[in-house]
């Protein structure tokens, strides 16, 4: 048995990268050939490799891997939460949203239970992010304002989908769900987030620092990271939350570390997890497909299909003319793309005894599809793109994208040195007669030329205007305010800008405290818009 499973991920690793390299060679996403791997191998077609238990173990490793590196490297919760109120957010919504019901209320009329019909529109619905990014990136138009705009939106679809799939798994595993099972679901999600943040800001960068400078092996250091996120995954378990999505909440916590611990963890796990263990697992999804699913009624296969790859696309369009993003068609393009998030909650359904293999399979040929679609139609739409003007200062700004695409461009670059300013003992009443209020934020510098806070209608307006002669501007500025260095990174000037109610930051001289200009959103996306021209 021992060999035969050494046998059998031997054929299952060559069959995968081999398959994989074909399909990057013409220009389709690698996860395809992966799939493919597992199809031709396995019992579908040539019946080599069976789904023995040894590789069903590779395949829990792999999707823990894959489900930390898209919290690492897709998801920024801060810009999620910045759009919650704005069209960004509502376009995204609905992107989800459309065919969440469609496919739920579909599977309703074919005698499916709640759980197992939305939980099906679920994944349906789910959009992912890894390969809209990777075909971004291969045009040059990742560092643009349509790579921001398909970025933002394709990612709070897919944090979406992945938080919803993972409450209705659970809800289906209890005898008797009630209401009260899912708030205390997500209730332990945010508990569970919650301690993985505090860890990873307060205890695990001194705890990998003292590591890299102890440990002599730098494999003993990732080993003890790979050995962490192994340890999360099963903490998650047994507290009642799916593995996978212990290690996403872990690796959206970690997210936030500092440049250099997040560049060598996300490089090296990378490299673990996209070299073995990723591959593995979406062939072992190939191994768990059947041709059966040609037994279903046609009508089936067709409605499903048409949800999947249509009403996946309209709801896709319907979402970028309400977030007013343009090219609209381009961007629904890339909203719609399917990949390694979809596929994953597939097998997490199959393995929760929610879809059977036919459903199972059928899902499966129809993701394969769209992803075919979308990536052709959405490299079709980029190259035909010269330029695209800047969106709107709605859209988040997300530190993970940053991270991405500018990862060592400094504050300076992006620089603005003339900025309203006014002293902290003028009275509001003062302030309103020689200025012209606006959202936009006033820095207040005292008599050292020390930053102090910052002043805006906001938070005028919390006053009646009898006071404004008798209050000074001290009395209603926001003080906690936060500021970068000249040299500070554009992904840690964006988190921190997420932090707090403004769209600007302070940058502050590191040596004598004095404020040498302000961060604005819209000198960020010039940033893009500079970048895409050239």
């Amino acid at each position: 048995m021992v060999f035969e499973a050494i046998l059998y991920l031997a054929v299952l690793i060559i069959a995968a990268k081999l398959l994989g390299e074909l399909m990057h060679r013409i220009n389709q996403p690698t996860i395809i050939g992966n799939v493919l791997a597992g199809i031709i191998v396995g019992p579908a077609l040539l019946a080599i490799v069976e789904p023995i238990n040894a590789i069903e173990f590779f395949t829990s490793i792999g999707v823990f891997f894959l489900f930390f590196l898209i919290g690492l490297q897709e998801i920024d919760l801060a810009g999620i939460f910045r759009v919650m109120r704005g069209r960004i957010f509502a376009g995204s919504a609905v992107a989800f949203l459309i065919p969440f019901f469609v496919a739920g209320f579909f599977g309703l009329s074919l005698d499916m239970n709640f759980t197992q019909a939305f939980a099906i529109g679920s994944v349906i619905a789910a959009s992912s992010l890894g390969v809209t990014a990777k075909i971004l990136s291969d045009l040059g138009k990742l560092k643009s304002a349509i790579g921001l705009e398909i970025f933002t939106v394709t990612a709070i679809v897919e944090f979406i989908a992945i938080i919803v799939t993972s409450v209705l798994i659970q809800v289906n595993s209890s005898d008797t769900p009630v209401v009260s099972e899912f708030f205390w679901l997500f209730a332990k999600m945010i508990i569970f987030f919650a301690v993985a943040a505090l860890l990873s800001v307060y205890v695990l960068p001194k705890f990998f620092r003292m590591l890299k400078k102890h440990l002599r092996g730098k494999q003993i250091y990732f080993g003890v990271i790979i050995g962490v996120i192994l340890l999360v995954a099963y903490l998650a378990e047994i507290s009642g939350i799916h593995g996978a999505v212990g290690a996403l909440l872990l690796g959206i916590a970690m997210s936030r570390m500092a440049k250099d611990e997040y560049s060598d963890i996300s490089t090296n796990i990378g490299v673990i997890g996209h070299g073995l263990f990723i591959p593995i697992f979406f062939a072992g999804i190939g191994l768990h497909f059947s041709l059966g699913f040609l037994n279903l009624d046609l009508w089936i296969i067709a409605v499903f299909i048409g949800i999947i790859i249509g009403v996946k696309f309209v709801s896709s369009y319907i979402a970028v003319r309400i977030a007013k993003m343009r090219p609209a068609t381009t961007v629904a393009y890339g909203v719609m793309a399917k990949g390694a998030v979809d596929l994953a909650l597939m097998l997490s359904l199959l393995q929760a005894h929610i879809l059977d293999d036919e459903l199972f399979s059928l899902l499966v040929f129809g993701t394969l599809l769209t992803m075919v679609i979308s990536s052709v139609e959405l490299q079709r739409k980029l190259k035909k793109i010269i330029h695209v003007k800047v969106g709107t200062l709605e859209l988040g700004l997300l530190p993970i994208y940053f991270r991405r695409v500018v990862s060592d461009v400094p504050a300076i670059a992006v620089i603005v040195t003339d900025f309203p300013r006014i002293t902290p003992l003028l009275t509001v009443k003062a302030f309103l007669e020689q200025n012209e209020l606006n959202k936009n934020p006033f820095l207040v510098i005292d008599a050292n030329d020390k930053l102090v806070g910052l002043v805006s209608k906001r938070e005028i307006n919390r006053y009646h205007k009898k006071t404004f002669d008798a209050i000074t501007i001290d009395d209603v500025m926001y003080k906690k305010v936060y500021t970068v260095s000249p040299d500070e990174y554009l992904y840690s000037v964006i988190q921190k800008m997420n932090s707090h109610p403004f769209d600007i930051i302070p940058v502050v001289d590191p040596v004598n405290e004095h404020v040498i200009g302000i961060v604005t959103t819209q000198s960020i996306m010039n940033l893009l818009t500079e970048t895409q021209k050239s």
